[in-house]
């Protein structure tokens, strides 16, 4: 498909005196476009907020299948440095594969101290058995179906490959479970939003994260979306909960004013 400007990476740094800062994690295959609601009222909020493009991304799919989910990982990664050398501890939220980016960031024992607070919406952390194989099949089936627009609101698409290619599911499939791997070292606090009735992940998968990870949980069920919920029904309802979290768990900077 078409990838619109929307599919950008997306900044807002320019609040005189900004409440702190926000990096958020798209999803696999496809795009900031996918975020940009959440962004964009973060922003209006006062937060200074980063939403990278991940590489491989919002371009061709043959393009996504040159890179390993450690390339995605080390955008984000870099990203989150970035963004915490400019205001001190920060947030992230993700969805989907952004979710599960967003849990592998909270893992690092390099990051501790710089992640405030963590958001993960509807996060992938487990793929159907095949995926295990999905690289000694892709040279005989380079594509299957895409995964996007799982959205219930009508009129709403999401920009994003109209097909998956199996060299990028064997590496999302890899992120995960190295992801699953190590949940325990999340001690952040943890903001995880579920959709009941999502047709790309399990909301099982947030029972996993729920029970893995080693900070404080609070859960938030998101009965009217379906996967993605920053573009649908329920994302007035993400929104203010994420704003009510990051308040409650980011330190203001000394000498910031309420």
């Amino acid at each position: 498909m078409a990838f619109s400007e929307l599919s950008r990476p997306w900044s807002a740094r320019g609040h005189s005196n900004p409440r702190g800062g926000l990096l958020l994690c798209h999803g696999f295959t496809g795009s900031p476009q996918s975020l940009r609601p959440w962004a964009e009222d973060h922003a209006d909020r006062g937060w200074a907020v980063e939403l990278p493009l991940l590489p491989g991304h919002a371009t061709t799919w043959q393009d996504l299948t040159t890179y390993r989910w450690q390339d995605w990982y080390e955008q984000v990664r870099a990203a989150a440095i970035e963004l915490s050398d400019a205001f001190g501890p920060i947030a992230v939220g993700g969805l989907s594969m952004g979710g599960a980016l967003t849990l592998a960031l909270g893992e690092d024992p390099e990051l501790r101290g710089r992640l405030a607070a963590l958001v993960a919406v509807n996060p992938g952390l487990t793929l159907t058995p095949v995926a295990g194989v999905a690289g000694l099949l892709a040279p005989v089936l380079p594509t299957v179906a895409g995964i996007g627009s799982d959205v219930a609101l009508d009129g709403v698409t999401e920009e994003a490959y109209d097909r998956t290619p199996l060299r990028a599911v064997a590496q999302l499939h890899r992120l995960f479970r190295s992801t699953r791997r190590n949940l325990s070292d999340v001690t952040a606090p943890l903001l995880l939003a579920t959709s009941s009735r999502d047709h790309t992940v399990p909301p099982s998968d947030s029972d996993l994260v729920a029970a893995g990870v080693s900070g404080s949980v609070e859960r938030l069920a998101l009965p009217r979306s379906y996967h993605l919920a920053p573009l649908d029904h329920d994302a007035q309802r993400l929104f203010e909960a994420s704003a009510r979290f990051l308040e409650q768990h980011v330190p203001r900077r000394t000498g910031e004013a309420r």
